[in-house]
């Protein structure tokens, strides 16, 4: 512009000795260029691996059992031979003197009975009511992961309609019923005691804990008849069962390992696979037969399952809590045992570490040299009820070091004793990816399912919440550099 000073700008060049000459941008360019090779390079030759932050966590302890149930039943069999028909759905509670079922010797106020069973005439509001509030709240509560309810609702259905149906219908026929009443031909059975009514028996009604044997688990040899597919009775025959007390008991072949964690104990929790429904039981073990029986015993649920002998539970011992990490992170390691009390430190460092004496193939030593090591466990020794030792001198300690092998001599600072390294042991542990290369860390697993791990927390040389593991233990290497991703 008019009237201002102009100054050329001038490229800025670094002027090397020699006379070598180069700009200022070539040389930013480079080093940015340079940077980014790098940066590729690591990216390149890093082990990539997910890693998982360790988490205060909870795991369930539970077995699996197929229980055999056993309650109070009482079976009442036909005095009377004839047509069948029912009046109360199956598996429901029943008052003393309700109405359970009919025998009609010649058939005729059972053919009558069907005839009088018309839905649009005989079903009252009441009855429409009832039957609409279960197909409601079987709608609202349907749920795919739990089809198998879909047979449970069309059998409750059924049961329904037949009582609503039947009762109806029995009034509408009153005079005839009654007429039939008089003439002995047609007999009404009505519940004598409180009680679940069940339509169907297997045989093992009166089977008690006195009476266990490995045979009543067999499943496939369990027989159920029904006693409502015929129609029809004969005298002697039964036409249906009460449970007469909520009362019962499931029966378990217990192996000995659930026995030792059961023994002494008095009360557990069960959950039924059925419904994932839980309870809680008292129990008691019994033998019989060299087989150890456990007698689980509770006061209420029965009716649930009161159309079943058998039920699958498992069996809720405890919740183990500590620090959760997957499974997949846990490897096995290798190391050297040395004696803890040969463990020192240099003379110009504080680093702890070994005098090793190398072995040569001729079979003599080297000169004793210091070696810095890691040590990744102490056994310290404890006795059977875990108190450990207090004296060092038998402690072992667990070493790893490529500088050292099998055959080499440890020796004790200002001592003539030596050690030679012969035993190895492997611990269990995962690897902390913290500072970006793998480090082995020995875990105390406590419980562990099919995915997860309890380890214990606040050990000497384990991990604590909030480290970050590869998530993936086999994939890595000691002091691998890892890129995590």
């Amino acid at each position: 512009m008019a009237g201002r000073n102009t100054r050329k700008r001038r490229k800025k060049i670094v002027r090397f000795p020699g006379g070598m000459h180069m700009n200022i941008g070539v040389i930013v360019f480079m080093f940015v260029a340079f940077y980014m090779v790098y940066n590729v390079y690591t990216y390149l030759t890093q082990v990539h691996v997910k890693s998982y932050e360790v988490a205060k966590g909870t795991i369930e302890v539970n077995t699996s059992y197929t229980g055999l149930i056993l309650r109070k039943e009482t079976i009442v069999n036909a005095e009377q031979s004839g047509k069948l028909d029912f009046y109360l759905k199956d598996h429901t509670k029943a008052s003393k003197g309700t109405l359970l079922c009919s025998v009609d010797e010649n058939g005729n106020v059972s053919e009558r009975l069907n005839e009088a069973v018309d839905v649009s005439s005989v079903l009252t509001k009441e009855n429409m009511g009832g039957i609409h509030s279960s197909i409601r709240d079987y709608a609202q509560g349907y749920d795919d992961l739990s089809f198998y309810s879909t047979y449970n609702f069309k059998s409750d259905l059924s049961g329904q309609l037949m009582e609503a149906v039947n009762l109806s219908a029995l009034g509408v026929i009153s005079e005839y019923t009654e007429f039939a009443k008089d003439n002995q031909t047609f007999h009404l059975y009505r519940a004598n005691e409180p009680g679940v009514v069940a339509y169907y028996t297997d045989g093992m009604e009166n089977i008690t804990t006195d009476a266990l044997s490995p045979g009543l688990f067999d499943q496939s040899a369990h027989k159920k008849q029904s006693l409502k597919t015929e129609g029809a009775v004969e005298s002697g025959q039964p036409l249906y069962k009460l449970i007469t007390d909520e009362n019962w008991q499931i029966a378990v072949q217990l192996d000995q390992a659930m026995k030792n964690e059961l023994q002494g104990g008095e009360v557990t929790q069960i959950r039924f696979k059925k419904d994932q429904s839980t309870a809680w039981a008292n129990y008691t073990i019994e033998r019989r037969g060299g087989q150890d029986y456990l007698i689980l015993s509770l006061r209420n649920g029965m009716i649930r399952y009161a159309d079943e002998r058998y039920v699958d539970i498992n069996i809720l011992l405890d919740q183990q809590t500590g620090l959760k990490i997957p499974n997949s992170s846990i490897a096995t390691k290798t190391f050297e045992l040395v004696p803890y009390s040969y463990l020192t430190s240099s003379d110009t460092s504080s680093e702890t570490g070994l005098y090793v004496e190398h072995r040569q193939q001729n079979g003599t030593f080297t000169k004793s040299e210091f070696v810095p090591v890691t040590v990744y466990y102490i056994d310290k020794d404890a006795d059977e009820n875990g108190v450990e030792n207090a004296d060092s001198e038998t402690w072992t300690a667990y070493i790893s070091d490529p500088k050292i092998k099998r055959g080499d001599r440890v020796a004790r600072k200002d001592s003539t004793d030596r050690y030679e390294v012969q035993n190895t042991a492997k611990l269990k542990g995962v690897y902390n990816i913290n500072r970006g290369y793998a480090v082995f860390r020995q875990i105390e697993p406590l419980f562990s399912n099919d995915n997860y791990t309890i380890i214990k927390s606040q050990t000497t040389y384990g991990i604590t919440q909030y480290d970050h593991i590869a998530l993936d233990g086999d994939a890595v290497e000691e002091g691998q550099l890892i890129m995590t991703g």
